[in-house]
């Protein structure tokens, strides 16, 4: 046997084994991926769903004198207004005060995401807070502290947070009915 020669055979193999394996597994990999992403999608829009049906459950037994636990802070429709809860939490957090001293950049963040309709202002003057709350922002701070130590969901208050962004960035851009061809500044 020359060794000479087995060696680098048995070496290229066994290198091409480990490259298909790793291949492969890099592939399934993206793959799971992939799926995960699906699934946390259904799951997202199930969870907005439930949650748009619970304010509209709420709102329907509060009518009709059913105690609720929970106060809304929102009332549902078109477009989404505070409730004087709302308001309050929106004092009471100091949102109001972190927005009028930051508010051009609050707004910049919301006109960055490129909104084509009024329905994106809002979604995504929810979603910018949303953000700065996840990455742990300066500006989101006493509102993460305010919804803990009121024992709040954090999105009730992000999400009340989220139409008074709304209605400050449709001081400078919004589109009508029928305007969706609008071009955004």
């Amino acid at each position: 046997m020359d060794w000479n020669v087995i060696i680098p055979i048995a070496a290229t193999v066994i290198a091409g084994v480990i490259a298909w394996f790793l291949k492969n597994t890099i592939e399934n990999l993206v793959n799971t991926d992939r799926r995960i992403e699906v699934k946390v999608d259904r799951i997202e829009s199930f969870i907005k769903a439930a949650s748009n049906s619970i304010v509209e459950i709420q709102t329907l037994l509060g009518g009709r004198g059913f105690t609720i636990n929970q106060k809304l802070a929102y009332a549902p429709g078109s477009p989404l207004k505070l409730t004087d809860y709302g308001e309050t939490i929106m004092n009471e957090s100091g949102f109001y005060t972190i927005l009028k001293e930051n508010g051009d950049f609050f707004v910049d963040l919301v006109k960055s995401k490129n909104p084509q309709t009024n329905y994106d202002i809002q979604d995504y003057s929810m979603a910018v807070l949303k953000e700065l709350a996840d990455a742990n922002n300066l500006l989101a701070i006493p509102l993460k502290e305010y919804a803990f130590n009121e024992g709040l969901p954090l999105e009730i208050v992000l999400n009340s947070a989220g139409i008074v962004l709304r209605d400050e960035v449709m001081k400078e851009l919004s589109f009508g009915d029928a305007t969706l061809d609008k071009k955004p500044l």
